[in-house]
């Protein structure tokens, strides 16, 4: 598979649109947290070298730097997300006639599936990087740019969201309940952290768009 992201935004959408099931909502999820921290990438930018913000210069650099990282880390993973999925399709693929195959075909689909729900973990873990990033930019960013530092918490969150969406579909795969019981906290903690810490970018919008 050719790596999505040399797709233009208009390739990608009609991937997305087309009857095959991947891209799916897994990469889609990491796009959208990929395009909230380039967002961010822009207020630190728009911010930086003006006289008004001298006094938080450095703070912008590394919003800048955290941006940056977050946004590589996201785009690799709108791939590693549709790999991961094909992964679970090869290994439903496999032959399934003597006890072995049977055997080694329900471990591959095992470990697949694994993949497919650490992805979209990683996923909504970088989205939860990037929203206290998202409070700086709109509380010390410049103010012009406040909608767009709302915006990438926005898109941070829905990312986040749809990642954790994507890790639940996938746990009826597992076999062991300790481990599903695992993931589903995840899923609740990382759910109720993403809202906290949205509201707090909100919060502090509102002082610049009333």
């Amino acid at each position: 598979m050719s790596s999505l992201l040399e797709l233009t935004g208009n390739q990608f959408l009609e991937q997305l649109a087309s009857s095959q099931p991947a891209p799916g909502g897994g990469s889609a999820s990491a796009q959208a947290v990929a395009t909230g921290a380039a967002l961010l990438e822009m207020v630190a930018n728009l911010t930086m070298g003006r006289k008004k913000y001298i006094e938080v210069q450095k703070e912008m650099e590394e919003l800048r730097f955290a941006a940056r990282e977050a946004n590589l880390k996201a785009r690799s993973l709108v791939d590693e997300d549709t790999k991961a999925y094909e992964g679970v399709v090869a290994a439903f693929q496999l032959p399934k006639i003597t006890d072995m195959e049977k055997s080694n075909r329900a471990e591959a689909i095992l470990q697949a599936t694994r993949v497919a729900i650490q992805v979209p973990q990683e996923t909504a873990r970088v989205a939860l990087q990037i929203l206290p990033l998202a409070k700086v930019a709109v509380e010390k960013g410049n103010s012009n740019a406040c909608s767009d530092g709302l915006v990438a918490a926005y898109l941070a969150a829905a990312g986040c969201k749809g990642a954790l969406a994507n890790v639940r579909i996938n746990l009826s795969g597992l076999k062991e309940e300790h481990e599903i019981e695992r993931y589903q906290q995840f899923c609740l903690q990382t759910q109720e952290e993403c809202e906290a810490l949205l509201l707090q970018v909100e919060i502090r919008a509102k002082v610049h768009l009333g």
